[in-house]
């Protein structure tokens, strides 16, 4: 055991050794081997699972159980950043799920991209956002993990635009690394405040990196140096980092277009790890964010705002990758609630079992997808139950799972509902059964009209799945439901009768709208409404051309003003320089003109001066 935990950085480095291996192998034209390339990054991340699982035994083993070793990196007087290795449960929780999720979704990307030109390409990013997740998670300080924060944000954003061809992905990529830059901005105001005020109040040199080892005395520091108000706007400034990275309202819009990019990047980045990284930053400053109530209704709002908004936008949605897309924003979001309201333990069962249900999701859709010829429109499908059973079964197992049913959904929802109640947070766990309820629904509306009814499809479009996609599904269904066993479950009754009433409800109710469409009829302001997430992309829109339309004016200010009071010197002083350079004449008569000139003009000067004192000192 003591190997695993004195090499641990070694789970960080190979993943970015696989990627310049890939690289360079594409640059210099050697190591072209698809599978080669292949069976490295997948051996990477598997070396990178077994570590994970050696480490989660020994925090198991023994409670409590944690490790930090950090080398200098910059040292500027008695100040010193350093990077590092920190494990205690919530890094090797999350390291765990990053590794056992990535093992399995590029397994899948094997034969998923095979036939794609820039396999090699899509293979080194892969290993690329390991290297930066890995990296994030294991941190020992804020220093760090901005630095691997930053890396996540970009592989993300070559994954996004992978197809960077197709304008709309290239949209898609550059809109997710804006919005992202704002919650990063935000991050790094958040830290070097916090910094500052340690540093001011204590002139402490070493906390001022904020180290997650002595983060509770530090963040008691921090809240006995200032007023509620100052504590309350540090809060926010790191809290919009979590919800730009987790897309949470109202900086959802790009996780939306972010489906734009190859179905496994959906399952890996978008589902998974990467917005998850938004709720691990949550959960490792919650001894900071504890300290105030207000912060932690401030976290609760947003999850349950989020969860509200993006519930409604999927009800209405038929392109199964948006829905989805929708549903990960809704989830996230519960995850914040449970955040502020219930514990960290709870943030992550519900984390952890959305993880694995969502990639699974997105991997169906993938197939799915595939089978169909391209085709994202669930109304245009139909009829799959026959052709892709295995698929169909695993998506059962994972709607029943997200709508709180059955298998590992089940006891997170149950677990978070649990605590809203015994913590008489009506109003949260009222809203939260309302998510439930239209979660079950779309799920299973989606399912409805996927895998049964009459099959739309003609018969030779339809492509049967390699079998390998339908093997990784069944690995991860298997999980759902492993997970189910292993996660701590609530003994009142009442709450799994709630959830099965709400749960059932639901789907009855998407069943009937299914099996008789002309029954129902579109509202239409109310679809549209929910159809564009509240327009909240329009609206963002908006702002964005306000500040194009100001910084046209500004240009102009600057162009026709500022620069020409510029140009004006300008022309003053090559006016004069034209006039001194006339006078240069090379003739001794005009120097001596102009000497006499000069003398006669500063003795009248001097003159008037002398006359102008007097006059005034004699009134």
């Amino acid at each position: 055991m003591d190997f695993f935990i004195s090499n641990v950085y070694t789970v960080i480095l190979v993943p970015l050794w696989v990627c310049l291996i890939i690289l360079l192998g594409k640059l210099f034209a050697v190591m072209q081997s698809r599978r080669l390339m292949a069976t490295l990054t997948i051996a990477s991340t598997l070396y990178g699972l077994v570590f994970s699982i050696a480490l989660f035994a020994k925090m198991l083993l023994e409670n409590g159980f944690s490790y930090e070793v950090t080398i200098p990196f910059i040292k500027i007087n008695a100040l010193e950043l350093s990077l590092g290795v920190y494990l205690d449960a919530l890094s090797m929780w999350l390291m765990l799920i990053v590794t056992s999720i990535s093992l399995l979704v590029q397994i899948y990307s094997y034969a998923y991209m095979q036939n794609d030109k820039s396999f090699m390409r899509f293979f080194a990013y892969m290993n690329l956002f390991n290297f930066s997740m890995l990296g994030l998670v294991l941190s020992p300080n804020m220093f760090q993990t901005y630095i691997f924060w930053e890396l996540v944000g970009v592989s993300s954003y070559l994954l996004i635009g992978f197809w960077y061809k197709k304008e709309a992905a290239s949209i898609a990529a550059k809109k997710a690394f804006i919005i992202n830059r704002i919650g990063d901005f935000s991050l790094l105001s958040g830290i070097i405040m916090g910094a500052y005020i340690l540093y001011s109040n204590y002139d402490n040199i070493v906390s001022i990196m904020l180290p997650f080892s002595d983060l509770p005395a530090i963040s008691d520091q921090i809240y006995a140096a200032t007023s509620d108000g100052i504590f309350i706007v540090l809060a926010i400034l790191l809290i919009i980092a979590s919800i730009a990275k987790s897309a949470q309202f109202p900086l959802n819009t790009w996780l939306i277009d972010a489906m734009e990019g190859p179905t496994p990047v959906s399952a890996l980045i978008h589902s998974a790890t990467m917005v998850a990284a938004g709720v691990y930053l949550l959960c490792r400053l919650y001894p900071l964010y504890s300290l105030n109530n207000a912060v932690l209704e401030i976290i609760s709002v947003v999850g349950i705002v989020t969860a509200i908004i993006c519930s409604i936008s999927a009800i209405s949605q038929t392109n199964i990758k948006k829905m989805l897309a929708y549903s990960t924003s809704a989830q996230l979001g519960l995850m914040f609630l449970a955040l502020g309201a219930c514990s960290v333990t709870t943030t992550m069962i519900h984390l952890t079992a959305h993880s694995f249900i969502k990639a699974m999701l997105f991997l169906i859709a993938g197939i799915v997808i595939t089978s169909q010829a391209g085709n994202q429109d669930i109304k245009q499908m139909g009829g799959l139950r026959t052709k892709l059973p295995t698929s169909a079964i695993a998506y059962l197992i994972g709607a029943l799972s997200l709508s709180g049913l059955l298998f590992a959904g089940f006891a997170s929802k149950e677990l978070i509902l649990g605590n809203l109640l015994t913590g008489k947070h009506y109003i949260y766990a009222t809203l939260f059964l309302i998510v439930a309820f239209m979660t079950a629904y779309y799920l299973f509306r989606t399912y409805f009209y996927v895998f049964e009814g009459e099959n739309k499809s003609e018969e030779n479009t339809f492509k049967t799945p390699d079998l390998i996609l339908n093997i990784i599904v069944g690995l991860f269904a298997l999980v759902i439901i492993v997970l189910w066993f292993i996660f701590p479950k609530s003994e009142d009754i009442l709450f799994k009768v709630i959830s099965y009433i709400v749960g059932i409800t639901a789907i009855a109710i998407s069943y009937l709208v299914f099996a008789n469409k002309n029954v129902v009829r579109k509202i239409p302001v109310i679809f549209d409404i929910s159809y564009n997430c509240f327009y909240l992309e329009s609206i963002q829109g908006g702002i964005v051309d306000c500040y194009n339309r100001m910084s046209r004016v500004f240009f102009l200010i600057d162009k026709y003003i500022f620069d020409a009071i510029s140009y004006l010197f300008a022309l003053n002083v090559r006016f004069i320089s034209w006039i001194f350079s006339k006078a240069q004449t090379g003739k001794v008569q005009s120097y001596l003109s102009y000497s006499l000139l000069i003398i006669m003009l500063s003795f009248g000067g001097l003159l008037l001066i002398y006359n102008l004192i007097v006059y005034f000192s004699e009134v």
